[in-house]
This record gives C-alpha cells, structure tokens and sequence, in this order.
C-alpha cells in the first residue's frame, strides 16, 4: 500500500517543471534510491516539516512545496490504514491464501478511494501550480 506513497513521493523529487532543488532534496533522491527504512523515515520526516512550515515551504523547490501538504495529508491515511491492515493481518497470516488474498483487495479497495478524495480536496491548489499565470 505504501509503494505508491513513495512512488509520489519520487515523482515530486524527480519533477522537471522545478527548475531548482535544494541540497536536502537532492540528499532525499539519493536516500529513496537506499531502499532502507532509515532512510524512508527521513524522508517522509523531511515531508512533514515542508508541510508544516512556511519557511521550510520557501525554501524548497516550488513543486514539492505544492506537493508536500498533500503527501503528508496521504502519509496519515495509510497510517490510519496500517495499524487496521495489521490487527486483520494477523487473523489470516498462518491460514490458507485465500483470505490473504481477499484482504488485501479489500483494503486496496479502501486505500484508493480515499486518495480519490484526497486529490479532489487539493484539485484547486494543484490545478493552480500546473496552469500556467494567465495574468502575466
């Protein structure tokens, strides 16, 4: 459930609309290419602060600062969604793979719709960061 998390996350990272990245970005591309949970957790920290903080929001890239807040909004989500998959997990772990099988759809049943509605809550700001200043 967390692969597409991080693919998003990748995407943002790796975006070539934003002309510049900051030092730390470029550390945090380098540590999702190390698949270690350390480094996951930086980043995902790293994240959060850039959600959080409007200096941290100026000071990066323009792309993930349109990204970070709604990554973070995700992140909670699947955490929501972990500890739930974990208490089922356990009912079925040492059984037949069926009902492993069926848990799983059910929860990616689940996971992909609240994203649906997580991109339909930041349709505006994201739509506002891709088109381009009809002002100017």
């Amino acid at each position: 459930m967390e692969s597409f998390y991080w693919t998003a996350v990748w995407a943002t990272l790796n975006n070539t609309k934003s002309l510049s990245t900051t030092k730390q970005e470029e550390k945090w591309k380098r540590w999702l290419d190390d698949s270690g949970a350390h480094a996951r957790t930086a980043v995902k920290d790293g994240i959060k602060q850039v959600a959080f903080s409007n200096e941290s929001r100026r000071e990066c890239s323009p792309f993930l600062a349109v990204m970070a807040p709604m990554l973070q909004k995700w992140w909670e989500l699947l955490e929501k969604t972990k500890f739930q998959w974990e208490n089922e997990w356990a009912d079925v772990e040492d059984g037949p793979p069926l009902p492993k099988e069926l848990l799983f759809h059910k929860f990616a049943y689940e996971v992909v719709p609240m994203y649906v509605e997580l991109l339909k809550g930041e349709k505006a700001r994201l739509q506002a960061f891709s088109q381009p200043d009809v002002a100017a």
